[in-house]
């Protein structure tokens, strides 16, 4: 009986160790399958807000660079990825980040003359495991989010309407030029991008017509020239109306009831994405 109730013992042992086993081996793959790629999610959402915030600052510091107008270069840092969790099997995330030369042009037109500008923009790309992938895009003074759901203008750029008895634009228009042959990087570090004023140019463009902004994001410059033009006090298909398509948006004034009178600035800005200035 001595020897039955030990066999018993041993067997009530090895029962309990291979449940406790089979309980952790539940946990574990619970927590692996639906927890983590949770909080991966969220970790990755919070490094795209934070890259948000960044391209705010880029925009501050261009910005300032825009008023001073001197040649003194500020470095902003750019958080490319986020790290994978510890203890556990994830994924890490990876972005880039590119100078694109060429890629924005704005055409201001009136009865007389057309004054064109061609530029280069700022774009952040990430690759994400778990978050919806986004884009955000330094594109003639505004910063723009784009993901496949569509786009807005995440921060607006310079762009100030005085409605009187007549209508007058101020638009500062950034050009970003990159120099040094640093224009492209990726991975998950932290990186400086640096940016310089170069020079600027104001033209006054008066009894303006329209105005063309042919761009990757013409839903994006949609809403901003409407919601922009509405607060000022004009209205739509009266004073102004706008025409989208896939490769740009057109905001044409109606002659009839409105005179605007436009101040254009266009602002070079030297860019590279390095740990140093290099002319």
């Amino acid at each position: 009986m001595k020897q039955i109730r030990n066999s018993d013992d041993a067997m009530t042992s090895v029962v309990v160790a291979v449940l406790l086993m089979g309980l952790f081996v539940i946990m574990l793959s619970t927590i692996q399958t639906i927890y983590v790629p949770q909080w991966m999610s969220q970790k990755e959402a919070e490094h795209m807000n934070e890259v948000a915030d960044q391209f705010a600052d880029i925009k501050y510091a261009i910005d300032i660079q825009s008023v001073i107008e001197q040649d003194t270069p500020i470095s902003t840092p750019i958080t490319l990825g986020s790290e994978e969790l510890p203890f556990f099997r994830s994924m890490r995330a990876y972005g880039s980040i590119t100078i694109l030369s060429d890629e924005c042009n704005i055409t201001i037109k009136n009865n007389t003359d057309s004054f064109s500008y061609l530029l280069g923009t700022l774009k952040y790309s990430s690759i994400n495991a778990y978050f919806v992938d986004q884009s955000y895009i330094y594109e003639a003074g505004g910063v723009i989010l784009s993901q496949y759901q569509g786009e807005i203008m995440n921060v607006n750029p310079s762009f100030s309407v005085s409605n009187n008895i007549e209508v007058n634009i101020s638009f500062n228009i950034i050009n970003i030029s990159g120099v040094g042959g640093n224009s492209h990087i990726s991975g998950y570090g932290t990186y400086p991008v640096q940016t310089k004023f170069s020079n600027s140019d104001t033209t006054l463009i008066n009894d303006v017509k329209n105005i063309t902004v042919n761009t990757s994001y013409p839903n994006a410059w949609h809403m901003f020239f409407n919601s922009t033009l509405i607060k000022s006090g004009l209205t739509y298909d009266v004073n102004f109306t706008i025409d989208s398509s896939d490769d740009g948006v057109t905001v044409e004034f109606n002659k009839d009831t409105t005179l605007v009178n436009l101040t254009s600035k266009i602002i070079e800005i030297l860019t590279q994405i390095s740990s140093g200035w290099i002319e």
